[in-house]
């Protein structure tokens, strides 16, 4: 049994994983823009985010239900497709409520536009997506209360007539009271909606009058009980958020709640309080040589019980970042361009045929990969697997003859060391930036050949390397050093299990000052043409790398997840060359 749950588990991970990158791929299809993507189900355009406020689309609802993604991805495409932004934006009113039922109404009509001019499939994957959220929500106790009931008898009037379809069963007697005493308010605005569905403007004059009247509903309740704490907890419940408490645009890098301050006062730009104590270090130096080679010999056997076939993945490599390179010309050949040194046998041997040359190519590796590993203090508890997983990557690379390089990066102290040290005895200027000194570890460069790096690999096994981790700054440095290796593509695999974080430096700037500067040095190097992706070690690293696959690292690594990570490989490959 645990062997089974070995090969399993990691594959529900892997299978989530090519399901968002599948709903990206069908999003930026139906809009028509090559810049979407999902990031922890969140929707960026590049690095924009882009803020869905739809109770009925929310990226935490309905996340293993993968015929309910996709029915959020059709919602979502149609929005962007269908609706004027600039339009909605200049028409929508004061009042936060009726600002929230505005732009819902607005979502809906762009869902009934879409649902008729699209195939069946659209239709029935948003009709599923709406009923999956309506059982979630009854279940969820969010129409116990009177301001929940109320929104959604208005949600599922608003929807039986754009949609031309009937309230579902198990709602009808639910509403039926409420919907009774709103009918006659706001029936008159409803067939206005249904009559002007396909023209933005005329449908926004009947939403208007219709949001109003139920805002209107909602504030008098308010006043006569003198109680705004049911209202506020019905509106979050449903997750309608409101545009002034968000306080998102599209000018916005990421998600709410990830905005470093810090970050933004420094206009982007990463501060370095000081890079005195800063060290670049051979990381079999701090091994003893006898450790080391008690490393190695434990990995050694290890890696025989695995199953991993690395001439399998070899070749699987090998075929991905190789590319076919001229190699001179072949003689003797029946056709092709005429071999003047064999013009002679035309006349004294006119029935020879192998009097061409072509050129000759040969499939020759054109590519790097570098592998980048977090030695923060949490990795350390996975450290043997992830050093076997690494291991096998390396093995198999080099069997491809493929370069790659293995590094490393941590801290030289916890708490900041030595720059926290100095800032206070500077006076503690305020946001000094990153305040700790970094140690990036080389364990393997592109010019060692793997079987000599291997017994280096093995340092990896030493458990005080591991302290803190400064993201950002590690993946320039691996790109850099990419950068020296005279190869046509360069692949960076950052294997981590989290955020970046350094003790010293969120509290003397703030939380995400970190995380912030990390984005952006993903963004600024995938701009310069380096392919980097994220292998999360039981988490989800897309809010960072738009490439990433999160894996079950609990269990020794196995022939399977390394034919996945190829996989990752060969998809960010080819998405850069479509680029």
């Amino acid at each position: 049994m645990a062997e089974t749950q070995t090969s399993t588990q990691p594959r529900f991970t892997v299978l989530q994983q090519r399901m968002r990158a599948l709903s990206s791929a069908a999003l930026r299809a139906e809009v028509g823009d090559g810049g979407l993507h999902l990031k922890a189900g969140q929707l960026y355009r590049d690095t924009v985010f882009v803020p869905i406020t739809a109770s009925h689309l929310q990226a935490q609802d309905l996340d293993t239900d993968f015929k309910a993604q996709r029915g959020r991805i059709d919602a979502i495409a149609s929005r962007l497709v269908l609706s004027d932004k600039a339009l909605h934006q200049s028409l929508k009113p004061e009042d936060p409520i009726a600002r929230m039922l505005f732009d819902l109404l607005e979502q809906y009509r762009t869902e009934a536009v879409f649902s008729a001019t699209s195939p069946i499939g659209v239709q029935r994957n948003i009709r599923y997506r709406f009923d999956a959220w309506c059982a979630l929500s009854t279940c969820s106790g969010l129409t116990e209360s009177r301001l929940g009931i109320l929104l959604f008898t208005v949600i599922q009037m608003v929807r039986t007539r754009l949609f031309a379809t009937p309230i579902a069963d198990d709602f009808e007697d639910m509403i039926e009271a409420t919907r009774a005493g709103i009918a006659p308010l706001i029936g008159e605005s409803l067939a206005g909606l249904r009559r002007c569905t396909y023209s933005q403007r005329d449908y926004a004059v009947h939403a208007l009058k219709l949001a109003q009247t139920i805002a209107d509903m909602i504030h008098q309740s308010q006043e006569e009980t003198d109680e705004e704490s049911e209202s506020e907890r019905a509106i979050n419940e449903f997750a309608l958020l409101l545009e002034d408490e968000v306080a998102l645009s599209e000018d916005a890098m990421i998600a709410l709640g990830e905005v470093s301050t810090a970050f933004q006062q420094h206009h982007g730009h990463y501060q370095v309080f000081t890079r005195e104590f800063d060290t670049e270090v051979d990381a079999s130096s701090l091994v003893r040589s006898a450790q080391l080679d008690e490393f190695r010999i434990q990995l050694d056997k290890q890696f025989q019980t695995l199953g991993i076939n690395c001439r399998e993945i070899a070749r699987k490599l090998a075929r991905y970042l190789s590319h076919p390179q001229r190699d001179g010309w072949q003689f003797g050949e029946e056709e092709g361009h005429i071999d003047g040194r064999r013009l002679a046998q035309i006349v004294t041997s006119p029935m020879e045929t192998r009097l061409f040359m072509k050129e000759r190519y040969v499939i020759k590796p054109d590519s790097m990969v570098t592998l980048l590993i977090d030695c923060s203090g949490s990795m350390r508890q996975h450290i043997e697997n992830i050093t076997l997983l690494v291991d096998g990557l390396v093995r198999s690379l080099g069997l491809a003859g493929i370069p790659s390089e293995v590094l490393g990066f941590t801290t030289n102290a916890w708490n900041g060391g030595k720059p926290h040290q100095k800032w206070f005895a500077t006076g503690r200027p305020a946001l000094p930036g990153r305040l700790n000194e970094v140690c990036h570890l080389v364990f393997k460069d592109a010019d060692m050949h793997w079987r000599q790096g291997r017994k280096n690999i093995a340092a990896l096994m030493k458990a005080d390397l591991f302290r803190e981790g400064i993201d950002g700054e590690a993946v320039e440095w691996a790109c850099n050093r990419m950068q020296k290796v005279d190869v046509s593509r360069r692949a960076l695999l950052v294997i981590s299990d989290g955020c970046p974080m350094d003790s010293a430096t969120n509290l003397t700037n703030d939380a995400f000052y970190l995380d912030n500067h990390l984005i952006s040095v993903v963004e600024q190097r995938e701009k310069l043409g380096d392919i980097i992706m994220g292998l999360g070690i039981g988490l989800d690293l897309s809010r960072y790398y738009r490439n990433s696959l999160a894996l079950d690292i609990a269990h020794p690594p196995h022939h399977r997840l390394l034919i996945d990570i190829v996989a990752l490989i060969a998809a960010s490959m080819k998405r850069v060359s479509i680029r």
